[in-house]
């Protein structure tokens, strides 16, 4: 295809998906409609390449498949937080495939840093590529009105003419044929239920959505498939020439600018190694790692004998377990990251020209990095005892996920210090980033909290509801049976307000969907609810965010009496 036709296939391809996401997405809930919104998306941009005459680099496509997997967990979880981290997380992988799908450079071979600054870039570039994809398409458009007749230009007037004379006929028919009348509404009622036409203000917003989406979607057909022909082009000149007896470069040759690039690049070093001010020699490498080491392993020593220790060994400091816990944990954390940070810094910034210096640097960022591991698995502890003692939270469940993959991240900081492969620690960074998500996903957060805060109480905690009331659908499973179970009258009564909310909230949901707004945790939750429903209490706004004590303040119940006989508040 020539260049201004596929600028008409990606126009067209541009729209088809702005329709396709005005039917899945405007005015619905999202459910099932985003994953295959994507998945659709994924194919038009993979089949462009053939119609852009571009071969596809597949060795760039891997990130394909935990865009996919988000895609498909935004039709799994009813968590508004992770239904949100994951539609990020399409939206960047997204940006980062769009950039490197024409490119025969490697997207693993580039740093974090050029791969978070390309995603950008990406983004911000479709507006300006739909700009020119539409340009592009409306030249060849004007060029083929004078080509054969404009019989192109001719079809399109004989459609636009066409239609308002239809219109007029069908009006007519349908008043003088009551059958015709009936199916013609039946026809119109379709179109009404699928599209959503309710009114002139809802139409001019639905136009303004779909010519959006389809701007975004041209955009990426050409920023992915046209951008290629811009930023390499191919220069065809001879290289080389005879001077006397040699052969030196051509000037201006791709000979000529590697040379040049490679002196550059020399230049540099020696500049870099003239001015040691650009940089750290050894010594004060030194200096600073060993000085954090000895501190490290100076704080290594207390935990085992404090924290390690047990209860015993910190009760002599006058703390309990969850206050030592919970004080040390967030600050530990800070720490962790600043640790990783200076170490990745001075690996870069220090000077190492013989091999001694290279193995007392090494030899010194494992030590830090052992002692760090030991600080992970205190900090682990530590959110462990804060969780049991005060309860599970999204914080908490998410910071301590966290700290688990940042104890991979250190592991993938050693391999990049031993130079494993080239720039190893970015591509092992956005893999901890993904592997973070994935977790998260899987370990299905709402649900998880109040399974685990539940199982607190069954064991004689207090049950803290304000942690309990912000969760989502994903939570019914978890609280259906403690509703129905616990001998707690308050418990009992609370578990009933926010699971008879639940169904409220999904039944509004329900009245605007689709069979796109299919969601896998919504449909569960409704699915359990609608089995206690004959069970459920009246719902009572007021009491609902109360702290667990409003119940025997306010409605004078204990643990004995039964919720059923008496749901009113009393004097």
């Amino acid at each position: 295809m020539e260049r201004r036709t596929f600028a008409i296939w990606s126009v067209g391809v541009g729209l088809l998906l702005g329709l396709l996401a005005n039917i899945f997405f405007f005015g619905r809930t999202i459910g099932v409609s985003f994953p295959l919104f994507v998945l659709l998306a994924v194919i038009a941009v993979l089949a462009s390449s053939r119609p852009a005459r571009q071969t596809l680099r597949r060795r760039n496509l891997w990130p394909l498949l935990p865009l996919l997997f988000f895609a498909g967990m935004v039709a799994v979880r009813a968590d508004s937080l992770i239904v949100m981290l994951d539609i990020l997380a399409v939206l960047a992988l997204g940006g980062l495939v769009l950039y490197y799908l024409p490119l025969a450079h490697r997207l693993d071979e580039d740093s974090f840093i050029q791969h978070t600054t390309n995603t950008l870039e990406a983004g911000l570039e479709l507006p300006r590529y739909a700009v020119i994809e539409a340009g592009d398409a409306w030249s060849w458009l004007r060029e083929k009105r004078h080509q054969r007749g404009g019989a192109f230009a001719a079809v399109m007037r004989g459609l636009v003419f066409a239609a308002p004379v239809i219109l007029v006929f069908v009006l007519l028919l349908g008043s003088a044929d009551a059958v015709f009348a009936k199916y013609l509404d039946q026809v119109w009622q379709s179109l009404r239920d699928l599209l959503g036409l309710d009114g002139i203000p809802d139409m001019f917003a639905r136009l303004l959505f779909t010519l959006l989406i389809a701007a975004l979607g041209t955009g990426a057909l050409g920023y992915a498939w046209v951008r290629r022909e811009r930023i390499r082009p191919v220069v065809r000149v001879p290289q080389y020439m005879a001077v006397g007896n040699t052969v030196a470069p051509m000037p201006d040759s791709p000979a000529a600018e590697a040379d040049a690039t490679a002196a550059d690049e020399t230049a540099l070093e020696a500049e870099a190694k003239a001015k040691p001010g650009m940089k750290l020699g050894m010594i004060e490498t030194g200096i600073i790692l060993g000085s954090v080491v000895a501190l490290f392993a100076l704080f290594v020593v207390i935990q085992f004998a404090y924290f390690f220790g047990g209860q015993a060994t910190i009760s002599v400091a006058g703390l309990t377990y969850a206050q030592y816990a919970r004080r040390g944990f967030f600050e530990l954390v800070a720490v962790l990251v600043l640790t990783l940070g200076l170490a990745l810094g001075l690996d870069r910034v220090t000077v190492r020209q013989e091999r001694p210096e290279q193995i007392t640097f090494r030899t010194l960022c494992v030590l830090l990095v052992g002692l760090t591991t030991v600080m992970l698995v205190s900090a682990s502890q530590r959110m462990l005892l804060y969780e049991e003692a005060f309860g599970f939270t999204q914080l908490r469940v998410y910071t301590h996920v966290f700290i688990h993959w940042l104890g991979v991240l250190f592991l993938v900081f050693l391999a990049a210090l031993f130079r494993l492969r080239k720039n190893i620690f970015s591509l092992g960074s956005l893999l901890v980033i993904i592997g973070y998500l994935v977790t998260m996903n899987l370990l299905n957060v709402d649900f998880y909290i109040a399974e685990r805060n539940i199982a607190r109480y069954q064991n004689g905690a207090d049950l803290d509801v304000a942690f309990l009331n912000i969760l989502s659908a994903d939570a019914v499973p978890a609280v259906v049976p403690l509703f129905r179970e616990t001998p707690d009258n308050n418990v009992k009564y609370w578990a009933g307000q926010w699971l008879v909310r639940q169904q409220l909230l999904l039944k509004n949901d329900r009245q605007d969907a689709s069979v796109f707004s299919l969601n896998a945790a919504r449909e569960i939750a409704w699915g359990q609810l609608t089995v206690i429903d004959r069970l459920l209490p009246e719902y009572d706004p007021s009491a609902y965010f109360e702290s667990y004590d409003f119940w025997n303040e306010t409605y004078g119940l204990d643990d004995r009496s039964g919720w059923e006989t008496d749901p009113t508040p009393g004097p």
